[in-house]
């Protein structure tokens, strides 16, 4: 029985591509049906002249224009260069490149104190959150202790350079970026079809974080989420 080239668990459907086609599914290189969708749209759109987008073209304004074939090519290659700008984009260093869409640590979440009631209550392990929004000037945030008492030093200040580092400039500097690195994780949305709040998760040293971003305008954007580490969460 054939093994995932990923996970290593045994294939029991689905389909097999050969080398080529796996190279080209890779993340950050266009896939070819998305290729040929942009030729199909740059002739459908040099094919209607009253709404063909010259600004697009490079050959905008010159003779070329003239000849419907060039004009499509011409659309065709801006289209694609603006999906080839995108993927390059979308290939995140830094604290980004670190953050999961599948929790790592989903036990944090089964663990939960119900001194308020059934259901009432936070996980245990719940060291509070950081919220925050985008004013199309900088970001605002508020912090909201839970379980104060598993507080430490350390942990203190791995959450301050966790916030820092996801606002910072290379990471999520504005609302703009939020969504883009958002838009370029759809396995991440919350919800079927097409969501605004995608969940991240990110292990940390003292900690660990789930990062809630939220693309909506007038909204909080940004909920940063901290857990204590298994080995340091209260014992009951």
């Amino acid at each position: 029985m054939p093994t995932c080239l990923l996970c290593k668990k045994d294939v029991t459907s689905g389909y097999a591509v050969c080398g080529d086609c796996a190279e080209n599914m890779k993340p950050g290189t266009m896939q070819p049906a998305l290729y040929g969708f942009a030729a199909w749209l740059g002739a459908d759109l040099a094919r209607d002249h009253a709404s063909a987008p010259c600004y697009m073209c490079e050959l905008q304004k010159s003779d070329a224009c003239l000849d419907p074939a060039l004009c499509r090519q011409g659309i065709t290659a801006w289209l694609r260069a603006k999906a080839d700008k995108f993927l390059e984009t979308s290939g995140y260093d830094g604290i980004l490149g670190q953050l999961k869409t599948v929790c790592p640590f989903p036990e944090a979440f089964e663990d939960m104190d119900d001194a308020d009631g059934p259901g009432k209550g936070h996980p245990r392990r719940k060291i509070g959150h950081i919220r925050a929004d985008y004013d199309n000037y900088r970001w605002w945030n508020t912090a909201w202790p839970c379980h104060q008492e598993l507080t430490t030093p350390s942990i203190t200040a791995e959450i301050d350079r966790t916030y820092t580092a996801l606002t910072a400039y290379d990471a999520l500097r504005d609302l703009n970026a939020l969504r883009q690195f958002c838009w370029s994780h759809p396995e991440a949305g919350v919800g079927s079809g097409l969501s605004d709040e995608f969940n991240f998760y990110l292990e940390g040293e003292t900690c660990d974080f789930w990062v809630r971003l939220i693309t909506r305008e007038k909204d909080y954007n940004l909920y940063l989420n901290a857990y204590a580490k298994a080995a340091n969460g209260r014992e009951e």
